[in-house]
């Protein structure tokens, strides 16, 4: 059976509710493990979850193509969001801002880094309030090619600048072939490869995640206006619960990193070409949400949920659209 898969650390957006939101439940729901990353899907999950500008104004956005004031400037303790790169280019990255808007460091947040997206734990334990931190990821490729590779690193850092428990979180495809890889309910605390700066890339082994393709009949290519998967990593919210109980003048030096890298570095490293591996539309979309103040729009469930299923981006519109601008 076919799954092309990817995860996003992927990635994330939170809608702020003044009034009693339900929570995001993904106890039941079948996933698939890429290195450190729980990857679930929300259409098989039966969730539907809106992400136009209007609805994530109030959000931790990492990386979005959607423009205004509100949902580029992330509130103080975030760094604001990168801008995705928009059609016609093959690859971005947070590290270096390759073919991407750069955010630039904000103040008050310890440790920043201008190779990655960072937030002030002591903001991020008030934001998540009391919840399961998700990433959410947007596939928003075309119709033609809905294909994408993706990979992802996120750690903390100590007052001092060290690496907290020093080990990195990543979304890996662990050096499998493209389109392989991927643990059904795996186990996300065992993969440490230690510091990967370079991953590694190419159809016959890879580090690189695939999304993309139609999955038992599910789209999966929603577009920037719906989130097509979730993201949850049990260790880095393990470490947060056991930092959120320090002080806050203690907690307010701990800062959150981000890598995160789609698409074709070198069509060399991919057989020759950058076919169902590029970026085609540019404007995927990662954002940060608390399972605890997050209303998102329940759909009937599906009578099963299969876990081929549950493999990162697929599935197709005939046609994509840039997202709710």
């Amino acid at each position: 059976m076919k799954t092309r898969m990817l995860s996003a650390l992927a990635l994330a957006v939170s809608a702020l509710s003044a009034q009693a939101a339900p929570v995001i439940d993904l106890a039941n729901t079948g996933y698939f493990t890429y290195g450190n990353t729980n990857s679930y899907s929300l259409p098989l999950a039966g969730i539907d979850y809106a992400s136009t500008p209007g609805q994530i104004k109030d959000s931790v956005v990492i990386y979005t193509g959607a423009g205004g004031q509100d949902v580029n400037t992330n509130a103080a303790g975030f760094d604001n969001a990168y801008g995705a790169p928009g059609p016609n280019v093959l690859y971005s990255s947070i590290n270096g801002s390759v073919n991407l808007g750069n955010p630039g460091n904000k103040s008050g947040i310890a440790n920043n880094d201008a190779n990655s997206w960072d937030a002030n734990l002591l903001s991020l334990k008030s934001y998540l309030n009391g919840g399961t931190a998700l990433f959410m990821f947007n596939n928003n490729d075309t119709g033609a090619d809905q294909s994408l590779a993706i990979w992802g690193k996120v750690w903390l850092t100590d007052p001092n600048g060290g690496v907290y428990n020093n080990r990195y979180l990543y979304l890996s495809n662990q050096g499998a072939a493209y389109g392989a890889g991927g643990t059904p309910l795996g186990d996300a605390t065992i993969y440490n490869p230690g510091n990967v700066t370079t991953p590694s890339t190419g159809f016959a082994s890879t580090d690189y995640v695939l999304s993309g393709g139609n999955v038992n009949g599910v789209n999966h290519n929603l577009g920037a206006d719906h989130v097509a998967y979730a993201a949850d990593l049990p260790l880095l919210n393990q470490w947060l619960d056991t930092l959120f109980a320090q002080s806050d003048n203690v907690l307010s030096n701990y800062t959150l990193h981000m890598d995160l890298r789609l698409g074709c570095i070198s069509a060399t490293a991919w057989g020759g070409t950058c076919d169902s591996v590029m970026i085609d539309n540019g404007y995927e979309q990662l954002f940060l949400i608390s399972n605890e103040r997050t209303p998102p729009n329940q759909v009937p469930e599906p009578a099963t949920l299969g876990l081929a299923g549950l493999a990162l981006l697929g599935a197709g519109l005939a046609r994509r659209r840039r997202s709710g601008r």
